[in-house]
């Protein structure tokens, strides 16, 4: 839509009045809407996707608008997005700067009114791992394959994210080994064991293979 904030040397968003008409009362001129909105950006987003994991983990980034402050990523809860600069809501749906800017882990799950909901990315993505039921020094040995994170992309596993089996990132069920270890050591010269309990796939000890 146009933004007609100036036209015929009337400046419709800044004055409160002109000839005694109050400028807020005029909302178009011939047939075109008024305008007085202008986003904040462009932010680098992903989507819009059907789900987090699928924005979180999509690399088309494009560019976006905010009535929020730009420059701080994550955006916060109740902020706007726009799809351009003149503030057209975006599509509903989710969208995530974590592909594009690096470090902002986070989802937007946007409405229909624009309106943003943020929570943290919780990507399912491929790692190449061993895998032992016995001990650090066995895993750190042993051949990798693929198995499945909700660790952010480009970043090592850290205690609290998980190592899955299967590409639904969810967690079989029993029953359960006593020791459940994973290593990326893969054959190279250094890598880390990750202790994981084999009830939550949860990682709550990493050390380093020997």
């Amino acid at each position: 839509m146009p933004n007609i904030n100036k036209i015929n040397g009337l400046v419709l968003c800044d004055e409160t009045n002109v000839n005694g008409v109050i400028i807020a009362n005029i909302t178009n001129i011939d047939g075109i809407t008024k305008n007085c909105c202008t986003g904040n950006g462009p932010i680098s987003l992903s989507g819009p996707d059907g789900t987090c994991g699928e924005a979180c983990a999509d690399e088309g980034c494009g560019n976006w608008y905010t009535d929020g402050n730009s420059g701080v990523c994550p955006l916060v809860n109740g902020d706007i997005l726009y799809g351009d600069v003149n503030c057209t809501l975006a599509e509903a749906g989710y969208y995530s700067p974590s592909p594009c800017v690096e470090g902002c882990d986070y989802c937007y799950s946007v409405n229909g009114s624009g309106v943003i909901t943020v929570t943290q990315c919780t990507t399912c993505r491929t790692i190449s791992l061993a895998s032992s039921t016995e001990s650090c020094g066995v895993v750190c040995t042993e051949r990798c394959t693929t198995h499945y994170t909700d660790t952010p992309s480009a970043s090592s596993p850290v205690v609290g994210n998980h190592i899955y089996t299967n590409s639904n990132c969810t967690c079989s069920g029993g029953p359960f080994p006593e020791t459940l270890v994973y290593s990326n050591k893969c054959g190279l010269r250094s890598g880390s064991c990750y202790t994981v309990n084999p009830s939550t796939c949860a990682i709550t000890a990493i050390a380093a293979c020997r």
